[in-house]
């Protein structure tokens, strides 16, 4: 099978130039064939990234099973393009760097094997062929290359205040493959989806399962959701609707103080876009006076949470949030407060919708606290309309004639602020 823009002919005066990769449990060796320009000076430039190849195609085999091409080969073509474009089985690259051929080696898994069901899928395709760059620079480089490729990618991101991974509008070519949103915000946030799991077998599991359980198929982006909760336990609904379907990132300020030998922690947050709350762990790290930091890892279920740790021993100052850069995140303020006690004042949340029962046999009751005019569009996984309309403080939805499984709700409130959920038919 071969996905119809998969194919390529390309005709040049070209030299030969063969490697072998052997991945764990494969048959035999597999060849990577390239095919290069026939200059004498463009092998020699090359050849060492080249070479390289061979080291992510045992990486990627390892991660996410075997490839998926072994019984067949691996190559490059060399065409003048500014990057690649991953025809199956023979990339074509304009020149090699580490990234652009572990990106486009990525896609021979996911984009290739595995194909996204809709372009507003997108993400299934260049968020995981960008996340094998992060891959590749985490396992084969050095910790500081990896840090420093998610925090350039998070810079990307915060470039703009809003954007949603899932593309409503998949019609609009320039959004489908928005380096900013797509690429960059796809591979953070599978970052951010394997720090919530806190466990790579678990991890990595799923993404195996989604390699053999839609081989030469398609699959949209609520099918990896359902992969990584089958493999973990955990129930990813929050996750998937604050960042996949959900736009702008948050930005955490702390307070804290020591009592005695008790920790007293309050992280708040507030947020770019139409994403009210964002409810993702946080990894908070505190210095000592003597002896390696501390990193605790919290729950944000609210905009403001508050915390007490006992017996902390000699912590003396908080020194960063999210130090490790799992999370697509601003930091406000941190500051040590000496009259500060676990009295928590809760901020009041008026600015999102309700929705009850979720999931349900099709019938479902969304309310609001936020004045004005509503309107709501659900759209089916594939991103196709089903039903539109508007609406005061409640409204009442009968998806009863409509098949199980998943759908979209989109809600905008008068001032023009945007959610996405997901509704859960049964």
């Amino acid at each position: 099978a071969i996905d119809y823009y998969l194919i390529s002919v390309a005709i040049a005066e070209y030299v030969q130039y063969d490697v072998y990769a052997n991945p764990a449990g494969a048959a035999t060796p597999i060849l990577i064939q390239n095919f290069i320009y026939n200059n004498p000076a463009t092998l020699p430039n090359f050849q060492n990234d080249i070479d390289e190849t061979v080291d992510f195609l045992e990486l990627f085999s390892d991660l996410f099973g075997m490839y998926p091409y072994a019984d067949e080969k691996y190559g490059h073509c060399m065409a003048p393009l500014s990057g690649g474009m991953e025809h199956q089985t023979m990339t074509t690259q304009g020149f090699f760097t580490p990234w652009l051929t572990a990106h486009e080696l990525g896609h021979q898994w996911w984009g290739d094997y595995l194909t996204c069901g809709s372009w507003s899928d997108i993400w299934v395709n260049e968020g995981f062929a960008s996340y094998s760059e992060y891959l590749m620079l985490e396992n084969l480089y050095s910790a500081n290359d990896a840090f420093d490729d998610m925090f350039d990618r998070h810079d990307n991101i915060m470039s703009q205040n809003g954007g949603s991974v899932w593309v409503l509008d998949s019609l609009n070519e320039n959004r489908i493959f928005s380096g900013r949103l797509t690429y960059d915000k796809g591979a953070a946030i599978i970052h951010t989806l394997r720090y919530i799991l806190d466990d790579d077998v678990a991890f990595f599991q799923a993404l195996q399962d989604l390699q053999a359980d839609f081989a030469d198929s398609t699959l949209i982006g609520l099918d990896v959701k359902d992969a990584l909760e089958a493999s973990s336990g955990l129930n990813l609904t929050d996750a998937f609707q604050e960042w996949y379907f959900g736009e702008g990132f948050p930005t955490y300020s702390a307070r804290w103080n020591k009592i005695g030998g008790d920790l007293i922690l309050e992280i708040s947050h507030t947020t770019s876009s139409s994403t009210p709350t964002f409810t993702n762990p946080l990894d908070v790290r505190f210095s000592k006076t003597f002896g390696p930091d501390t990193t605790i890892r919290v729950d944000i279920n609210s905009n403001l949470e508050q915390y007490t740790f006992y017996n902390m021993g000699n912590i003396n100052n908080l020194v960063s949030l999210d130090p490790d850069n799992y999370i697509i995140n601003d930091v406000g303020t941190i500051v040590k407060d000496v009259t500060f006690t676990n009295s928590i004042d809760l901020l009041a949340t008026k600015n999102d919708y309700v929705i009850s029962p979720n999931s349900s046999n099709g019938k479902y009751v969304i309310e609001t606290e936020m004045a004005g005019t509503h309107d709501f569009k659900i759209y089916d996984t594939r991103g196709r309309l089903i039903e539109e309309g508007n609406f005061s403080n409640s409204l009442q939805l009968d998806l009863t004639s409509r098949l199980s499984g998943n759908y979209i709700l989109q809600l905008t409130s008068e001032n023009g602020d945007s959610r996405v959920k997901i509704l859960v038919k049964q």
